[in-house]
């Protein structure tokens, strides 16, 4: 009995992790309110805790604190029993004044061992202008800002209004209410940001934070961020954008203890204004190497081999570095040697997106081969961009490389010139024949059919024409079974099948129908031709999609405009007739261009 009692504990106790890793971290809020109450805790993981040292709260006033708490919890996950232990130290301050403070690493001893917590940094935001002294003392950083006052209204937020071509400029949307909370964002159309491209950057998360705006703190959610590449100079508009938001409103209710709050849902419609971007020229001068480049860059080169045999393969590579528009520059000219045969280069870009702008690597791979011997010279390849933070041209080069061709199999010119073999010249001997001189008659030989050439043909062809089906009726089957490649090959009908349909709804003015068909005939064509689930494409990553397949960025624009058109007219249907026509034809165009760039690819 005792045995089975011990296999029955050990059993218990080896599917049990008495502790994780012991850890020290720091918590407070991001933003708070001059004159407010706020917690900054500090909490040991996993540990039992002594000697804690925590540095001055320098421009805060603690009021409370240390307040030391314990907790313990237990999960047991796939029959694995885990424990977390966690003390708490919570220091209730006040900051008195606006502006950015940092709190310092506090450390911790727990068995013997030290432990060191995270930095803090806190933004103190002013009062409200039109809120009293006395009201400054809450505890809570979301009573000041959270009212009865449902204020909500939305921001197109620019980090420049004035730039160069190929600059960029972080945008970001946001939304700012004086509700207690946001429930809900329906209908969103963000602006067009025509005259652009754009470059999201994904928000994970999206949080709601403080900031004061217009003398009043606000809580504030970036629902969009994107770096935006004007591509033409002059003034550019960026149009608004339409949002319909629900937000929590506290409103007083009657309860059973007599008025109390409570919280009600409140849909509104708001929009973002529009904004003017004043788009500079670059200025003149451009050197000829000049790469559409605005920012600042490095390139380095590197050769496989620079003493090879003639027809062996060479690997040439280019690597720009830096920060700016990499996705969108053109690659430097080689030069390479005439006897060198030169294939079509691959690049590879591969770029970081963050607030601060696009950083990362644009490879260029050339693939080579010296077809003769001898002393080659591949010149440095030169690059030019517009340097934003001097404000002028720079060009930069790569090393210039020497090569040595060998002979390679076969002898050198084996592969360039092909010369007449000795036995060719022999065979012309016995070609040459004196022509027969007097009276001769011409009679046609009979020769019997069996065995000859044509009782052949009466077999190899209906053999190879079946052939010829049975391979036929194979690819055919295949590329049905291929639905991505059917889709694709029959994408230009389909969207030609939906446009005739459109043509018969412009006829006749039904703009309700014909601007939903035309929708229909873009979203399927893009759809079907890049293999891509309608679900998946949206307005924001179709420019991307279309760009790797191919499309410049006019046609680019082109698809954008007529969605927007589209898509626009279904909630302002008062276009003229004119604008359908024009929308027709240019709709039309662009699926041409399409297949155009299709077939050239």
């Amino acid at each position: 009995m005792k045995r089975y009692i011990s296999i029955v504990i050990f059993l218990l106790f080896s599917t049990i992790t008495l502790y994780a890793q012991t850890k020290f971290t720091a918590e407070g809020p991001a933003q708070v309110i001059a004159g407010q109450r706020f917690r900054i805790v500090f909490t040991l993981t996993n540990g039992d805790g002594e000697n804690i040292n925590v540095p001055e709260f320098t421009g805060l006033n603690v009021l409370y604190g240390p307040a030391r708490s314990q907790s313990s919890q237990f999960s047991i996950i796939n029959g694995k029993t885990t424990s977390t232990k966690e003390e708490s130290y919570t220091y209730t301050v006040v900051a008195s004044k606006e502006g950015k403070y940092t709190i310092p690493s506090a450390t911790i001893t727990s068995d013997g061992k030290q432990y060191t917590s995270n930095q803090l940094t806190i933004t103190v935001l002013p009062p409200d202008e039109n809120v009293s002294s006395s009201s400054q003392g809450s505890s809570s950083q979301v009573q000041q800002v959270a009212s009865s006052d449902d204020k909500t209204f939305a921001r197109l937020v620019l980090s420049k209004t004035s730039v160069y071509e190929q600059e960029p400029i972080l945008a970001t949307i946001k939304i700012y209410t004086k509700a207690a909370a946001i429930s809900s964002l329906d209908n969103a159309v963000f602006p067009s940001f025509d005259g652009f491209v754009v470059q999201d950057i994904p928000i994970q998360n999206p949080q709601l934070e403080l900031e004061h705006y217009n003398g009043t703190n606000y809580q504030v959610v970036a629902i969009k961020r994107a770096l935006l590449y004007p591509q033409r100079s002059g003034k550019i508009e960026i149009a608004k954008g339409e949002f319909t938001v629900t937000v929590q409103v506290v409103r007083p209710m009657r309860g059973f203890f007599g008025m109390m709050q409570g919280y009600e849902d409140v849909e509104k419609s708001i929009t973002t204004q529009s904004v003017n971007v004043n788009v500079k020229p670059l200025p003149s001068g451009k050197p000829a190497s000049f790469a559409n480049a605005v920012g600042s860059f490095t390139i380095k080169s590197s050769l496989s081999n620079k003493t090879p045999k003639a027809n062996e393969a060479l690997t040439y590579k280019l690597l720009i570095s830096g920060k700016g528009n990499l996705k969108y520059i053109k690659d430097p000219e080689i030069s390479f040697p005439g006897d060198f045969e030169v294939y079509d280069p691959k690049t590879d870009v591969d770029i970081k997106t963050t607030t601060s702008g696009v950083s990362g690597t644009r490879t260029i791979e050339y693939t080579v081969i010296p077809r003769s011997a001898g002393d080659f010279s591949i010149p440095a390849a030169k690059f030019s961009y517009f340097d934003l933070s001097t404000g002028t041209y720079k060009t930069i080069s790569t090393d210039s490389y020497d090569i040595t061709v060998a002979k390679g199999e076969g002898g050198e010119g084996a592969t360039i010139a092909k010369f007449t073999d000795k036995e060719d010249l022999k065979v012309l001997g016995t070609d040459i024949r004196f022509i027969k001189s007097g009276d001769f008659e011409l009679s046609k030989e009979i020769k019997p059919i069996f065995g000859s050439i044509t009782y052949w043909l009466y077999y190899i062809i209906p053999t190879l024409i079946f052939i010829i089906y049975i391979i036929i009726n194979i690819k055919q089957a295949k590329a049905n079974a291929n639905i991505d490649l059917s889709r694709n090959r029959k994408a230009n009908k389909v969207a030609s099948k939906r446009l005739k349909s459109a043509g018969k709804y412009l006829k006749v003015r039904n703009k309700e129908m014909f601007y939903a068909e035309v929708l229909k005939a873009l979203w399927g064509y893009i759809s079907d031709k890049l293999t891509i689930p309608v679900s998946e494409l949206s307005r924001d990553n179709v420019s991307q999609e279309l760009m790797k397949f191919g499309a410049d960025n006019t046609l680019i624009s082109k698809f954008i405009n007529i969605i927007d058109s589209c898509e626009f007219a279904q909630y302002a249907p008062s276009q003229s007739d004119d604008a359908m026509d024009k929308l027709y034809s240019e709709a039309v165009e662009a699926i041409g261009e399409m297949e155009s760039v299709v077939k050239n690819r």
